[in-house]
C-alpha cells in the first residue's frame, strides 16, 4: 500500500506544479528524461549524503529518497522558466501528463529498492510490465509538443516580402 500511496503523491506533487507553472509538456518531458540519465549515474553516490544528512527519514531507503530528488530536479528548475500554455485545458492536459510520466519513470528505480508484498507487488508488476510504453511515448508526445511549440512561428506570413 505504501507503494501505491508514493505514486499517487509523487504525480498529486507533480501535477500541482505543472499546472501551476503552466510550462508546456515537451519541457518537462524532456527535462524528466535528463533526470532519468542522472539519477542513473548519481543515487547511490547522493544516498551516502542522504543518509550521512539524515534527510528523508522514514521508512524509505535513502537510495529512494535521492533516486527522486534526482529525477524531479531538473523539471523542477524549469517549472520557473519556459515556454507556457495560454489556455487552462493545455495546464491541466501537460500537468496530468507530466505526473503520470514521473511515475512512470520512476517504476524501475523505486521497486527495485523497495521490499514489496501482497497487494503491492500486484500493482507493482502491472507498473513494471508497463512503464516503458508510458515512459515512450510521453517522450515522443514530448519532442512533438516542442516542435509545435516552433512550428507555430514558421506558419505566420511575413508581410514585409
Amino acid at each position: 500500500m505504501e507503494v501505491i500511496v508514493m505514486f499517487v503523491a509523487i504525480v498529486l506533487a507533480v501535477f500541482v506544479g505543472a499546472f501551476v507553472s503552466g510550462r508546456r509538456f515537451g519541457v518537462l518531458s524532456l527535462s524528466l528524461a535528463a533526470g532519468s540519465i542522472l539519477s542513473g549515474f548519481w543515487a547511490t553516490g547522493l544516498a551516502v549524503l542522504v543518509e550521512a544528512f539524515g534527510v528523508g527519514g522514514g521508512k524509505l531507503p535513502p537510495e529512494v529518497v535521492a533516486t527522486v530528488v534526482l529525477l524531479v530536479a531538473p523539471a523542477a528548475i524549469l517549472l520557473f522558466s519556459g515556454p507556457k500554455y495560454s489556455k487552462k485545458f493545455g495546464r491541466v492536459v501537460s500537468a496530468l501528463a507530466i505526473g503520470v510520466l514521473t511515475a512512470a519513470f520512476l517504476v524501475k528505480p523505486l521497486g527495485g529498492l523497495m521490499s514489496l508484498s501482497g497487494g503491492a507487488l500486484e500493482v507493482y508488476r502491472f507498473l513494471a510490465d508497463y512503464w516503458q510504453y508510458v515512459v515512450g511515448v510521453g517522450l515522443i508526445l514530448g519532442v512533438l509538443d516542442l516542435f509545435m511549440l516552433h512550428t507555430k512561428n514558421l506558419l505566420k506570413s511575413d508581410k514585409k516580402h
